[in-house]
């Protein structure tokens, strides 16, 4: 008795190692680990050949771990070891929150009369047994603890699966280097923010912050636009739905509404509370507190220049120190790039994924077919592609890497100011935004797999003109995209509000129950393309603002000599048509004048 309290309160709730399996998994990962970080010191190599080596390494582990566990198939794998899962009409179902019918067991505690939560009874000797004999459960489900809600009396397979417990302890020491990494870079993220959005908006002279907004939300808005209708397409094309019959597992409804109306969305932007905005992981309001104070220090300036410019200096130094802190991090970003790698798949059902294969695969080739257009754009835009790709590859590595966009903006802020040359007057608002508007690929490219899966997957649905679809759900998506990106849980929030925005969240369930098992693979390669969306749209508003610096690669000096001249030029001649209107209508203001003097004067 002794020992088996030692072995679940310290082995395994404390020191997460209760099996020799664990602790030789650990072991050889952190060993290995070691091993990578002394060759690193010992051979200079580029940051980017760091990390493809980690990712290599990372890859190669998780995959050596799940084939000698088999490959297992199921959602349960990806849970909690203690939960209890059910093999109900050929799905997995956590039933570990539920009630049973009691069967006729002595000993047994009564929950709420005749019922049994089944959480209670997981563990006891012979309860595989007792279920074996059952062909038919009414399950229960008590959701706020209050009365037993009736589900439907369902027949289900008594096999009962609660986790691989090593498997969940290794990847409980192998996400430590992984998470310490993404805190330490989330904890920067909205100091780098609030600085960057500072300290350009307060910065005697600058002008056109409105202009540059506005060109980056337009690019942002219509690459979505365009991923949408590139992967609907593909996907309705492929009919990637076929045979998931939807129509015969609608519950009854959505069961959640996560969408809100456009008013919502926008007063939403508008902090409330200081401190707290400062204290959130929402980055629009944080874009627009951080304008807010620069906008008033302008007008600060002219009574008191002297103390504005201390505060000016203070801010310099403090984005110093900030970037200092994002320096540190990046040093350990190879060892933390292997960890991710490892606990994505050794964290997540591979085998269950073969049935579901091909909207994963549509999924990726949107993501593909999207960073190869905007490629395209930038080559059509006068931008050399070899040397924006040479710089962008780094932030789309994190992206990958991490799956978070806020993590990778201290990234992506210093890969667009300190290597592609671009100026802070673009940077500190173009990348900020694209972190939490627009997101090419979470709304975008996942809006479009949703709606053709259900399109393709519904004959319900089907019965809807497919124009008439297409066009509701890319209005829907271009909407909904200004609101749901930058929060966890994206293919959650994305799932429900495209479905409840185009009336049919009646699905939810059956379609986040294919888009929830392919997110964490999916979110790799959506984040690294949602990233790689930023710093374009950043390098298009700088290309026609003209807003980069000296020793910039993309574009020739030369020819950005030449295109300043003519912008100039234009500038000039512009003003003089303006002062030239201006005089003309003084001119015919006073011949007005004199010709009503003289009118007047013949009169009398």
């Amino acid at each position: 008795m002794l020992l088996s309290s030692f072995k679940e309160t310290f082995l395994q709730n404390f020191l997460s190692i209760s099996t020799w399996q664990s602790l030789l998994a650990i072991v050889l990962f952190f060993g290995l680990m070691g091993g990578f970080w002394y060759g690193l010191k010992q051979i200079k190599i580029k940051f980017v050949y760091r990390i493809l080596i980690g990712m290599s390494i990372g890859l190669i582990f998780g995959i050596v771990i799940q084939a000698i566990i088999g490959f297992p198939g199921g959602s349960w794998f990806s849970h909690d070891g203690k939960s209890a899962w059910a093999l109900v009409d050929g799905n997995w179902l956590d039933i570990s929150e539920y009630y049973i019918q009691k069967p006729n067991l002595q000993g047994m505690d009564e929950i709420k009369g005749n019922y049994v939560q089944i959480k209670t009874i997981i563990g006891i000797e012979g309860y595989e047994a007792v279920v074996n004999g059952l062909t038919k459960l009414s399950l229960f489900k008590d959701a706020k603890g209050e009365n037993l809600a009736f589900i439907s009396a369902i027949s289900f397979s008594p096999e009962i699966k609660s986790g691989i417990d090593w498997i969940i302890e290794f990847n409980t020491w192998a996400s430590m280097l992984r998470q310490i990494f993404i805190n330490g870079i989330l904890l920067i993220t909205i100091p780098v923010v609030f600085i960057a959005i500072f300290r350009v908006v307060a910065k005697p002279g600058s002008k056109g912050l409105g202009r540059i907004s506005g060109k980056a939300i337009a690019i942002l808005l219509i690459n979505v636009a365009i991923a949408f209708t590139i992967t609907f397409w593909i996907g309705y094309v492929l009919k990637i739905g076929k045979g998931l019959n939807f129509d015969q597992q609608i519950p009854g409804g959505s069961g959640r509404t996560d969408s809100k109306a456009l008013p919502e969305i926008i007063w939403g932007y508008i902090p409330s509370n200081f401190v707290a905005t400062l204290s959130a992981t929402a980055i629009i309001p944080v874009i627009v507190l951080a304008a807010l104070i620069g906008y008033a220090t302008t007008f600060v300036r002219k009574k008191h220049p002297e103390s504005m410019d201390n505060l000016m200096n203070f801010m310099d130094r403090a984005w110093d120190i900030v970037m200092s802190i994002l320096m540190t991090f990046m040093k350990i970003m190879p060892l933390a790039v292997m960890a991710m790698l490892t606990t994505s798949i050794t964290t997540r059902a591979i085998g269950a994924l073969a049935s579901i294969g091909l909207i994963l695969a549509v999924g990726y080739l949107g993501l593909i077919i999207m960073l190869g257009f905007m490629t395209l754009i930038l080559f059509l835009s006068g931008i050399n592609v070899k040397a924006w790709w040479k710089n962008a590859w780094k932030p789309l590595i994190q992206g990958f890497s991490t799956q978070s966009s806020n993590a990778t903006l201290p990234v992506t802020i210093d890969t667009l100011t300190n290597e592609m040359k671009i100026k802070d007057k673009v940077t500190s608002i173009v990348a900020p935004l694209s972190t939490s508007l627009g997101l090419v690929a979470c709304a975008g490219v996942q809006a479009g797999l949703i709606t053709s899966v259900l399109y393709t997957g519904s004959a319900t649905v089907a019965e809807m003109n497919i124009f008439a679809f297409f066009i509701l759900g890319l209005f829907t998506t271009i909407v909904a995209s200004i609101g749901i990106a930058g929060v966890p849980g994206t293919a959650t929030v994305v799932t429900s509000a495209v479905l409840n925005g185009i009336g049919f969240g009646t699905f939810f369930a059956p379609v986040y129950a294919i888009f929830g098992a392919i997110d964490g693979l999916f979110d790799m390669g959506r984040t690294a393309t949602n990233v790689t969306g930023g710093v374009f749209a950043a390098t298009l508003v700088a290309k026609d603002e003209l807003l980069f610096d000296e020793g910039t690669e993309l574009i020739s000096e030369k020819k950005l000599k030449t295109l300043i001249e003519n912008k100039n030029l234009k500038e000039e001649s512009k003003k003089t048509k303006q002062a030239d209107k201006k005089a003309n209508k003084v001119e015919k203001q006073k011949n007005k004048v004199e010709k009503q003097k003289a009118e007047k004067k013949t009169k009398k």
